[in-house]
């Protein structure tokens, strides 16, 4: 109760601080506990699902700490522990290799009831669901390809995985009253410079409309696109590479996904936001934190996520039912629950620290043309005291505040991880 006293006292400061900003923090923590937040699912069990008989291999992830979920009910178990972590609205971020059909089911034939577990749990968590197709992993693959193979039984295969998780998608969004986003990422590329580029891209036009052919309604659907800028073997040639995702999917009315480990290190894609957000009526941000090249770190409050979260706030896309953001990233080299826990919390932290800033006083200053005064607010902006708020949003989340939060990981690992 004194520690209760002491965030209290801290946080009527803080509002009467941020008031003279013109900023509610009262408004600003209700604003962040109905933004929701995706979670992915893969950093707990290192992307290995729970599909039989058709991997053969597994995506590159560093790291072999002990701990990992080796079931569903253990992956279930860990998310929804992360989820009592933070204060932020919930999704949870979901690969077609998380199914769990009734009998064996190849991947290009599930449908919604392999995830009725998924979406049971999910609506006893009180959270959304998104979802993934699975193009990796799997002896469909043709080496790198799958929809840009020139093989037409790979390619086939493949077109009706798109197909199958557009249409286990949309009866996800159905059953839960709510809309389903489902992002689509394929790893096809060459390691060395193609002779002939527009071959392999031709490819991918003629499948990807025939994924895209069936139209669906947006209250439950929201398809995106997520390019990238190069992958391991695929150094040289991303056949999905942004621009032509962007242009495919501005054509094709699709949404465009931004994945902030999928870009040039010295690339910012906050200011994208405002470049896109009168073109697309969706806009999915994928927060990962890429280290000299797509690396998939632990999300943390850096700068990078900073400006990220401010820019859309600043472009009125936080807490826009078109504007969703979930997390994308693995790291084996840590307890795999104190990084689903940080990268969560970290963008929580972010977005309420972006909801929080003087933004109304900050434009008024631009748009009068006093950019001097545009410039001294911002940096003033830095010094509010933002963390008062955050530990109150905690409490009233019952979420741990400050580092109480440690302690609660270290005793949900000695009683859940530590054996497994």
């Amino acid at each position: 109760m004194a520690n209760d006293n002491k965030v209290l006292k801290a946080y009527e400061l803080a509002k009467e601080t941020y008031k003279d900003f013109g900023v509610d923090t009262d408004k600003a923590m209700e604003t962040l506990s109905k933004a929701r937040i995706s979670l992915h699912c893969w950093q707990v069990d290192d992307i290995k699902g729970f599909e039989e008989g058709q991997a053969e291999s597994q995506n590159v992830v560093t790291g072999n700490f002990p701990g990992a979920a080796r079931n569903a009910e253990e992956v279930r178990q860990d998310l929804a522990y992360v989820f009592s972590l933070t204060p932020s609205g919930k999704k949870i971020n979901i690969h077609s290799v998380y199914a769990e059909p009734h009998k064996p089911t190849s991947r290009e034939k599930l449908d919604v009831t392999a995830f009725d577990k998924w979406i049971d749990w999910a609506k006893e968590n009180n959270a959304g669901i998104d979802y993934n197709g699975s193009f990796f992993a799997h002896k469909m693959m043709d080496g790198t390809l799958s929809l840009t193979s020139s093989k037409k039984e790979v390619r086939d295969f493949w077109i009706e995985h798109l197909k199958s998780t557009r249409e286990t998608a949309y009866n996800i969004g159905k059953k839960m009253n709510d809309v389903c986003v489902l992002n689509t990422w394929i790893p096809d590329g060459l390691k060395d410079n193609p002779a002939d580029r527009s071959y392999w891209r031709e490819l991918l036009i003629d499948s990807l409309d025939k994924g895209f052919e069936k139209k669906y309604d947006k209250k439950h659907l929201v398809d995106a696109l997520e390019g990238k800028l190069f992958g391991i073997g695929t150094e040289c040639f991303v056949a999905g590479s942004y621009d032509f995702y962007l242009a495919y999917a501005m054509k094709n009315n699709l949404g465009i996904c931004l994945d902030s480990g999928h870009y040039h290190p010295t690339e910012q894609i906050s200011d994208k936001f405002s470049a896109l957000k009168f073109f697309f009526e969706d806009i999915l941000l994928h927060v990962s934190r890429g280290v000299r090249w797509d690396s998939d770190h632990v999300v943390i409050d850096d700068d990078s996520l900073t400006s990220i979260m401010t820019e859309a706030k600043r472009a009125n896309l936080l807490g826009s039912e078109h504007f969703h953001i979930g997390l994308d990233y693995f790291d084996a080299s840590i307890n795999r629950v104190y990084a689903s826990a940080i990268g969560m919390r970290a963008a929580s932290r972010a977005m309420l620290r972006a909801i929080l800033e003087p933004t109304a006083m900050i434009k008024k200053a631009e748009l009068g043309g006093d950019y001097s005064e545009r410039l001294a607010l911002s940096e003033e902006a830095k010094a509010l005291p933002f963390n008062a708020v955050w530990d109150m949003a905690c409490l009233k989340a019952g979420v741990p505040v400050g580092k109480d939060w440690l302690e609660s990981v270290r005793d949900y690992t000695k009683k859940y991880i530590a054996n497994r």
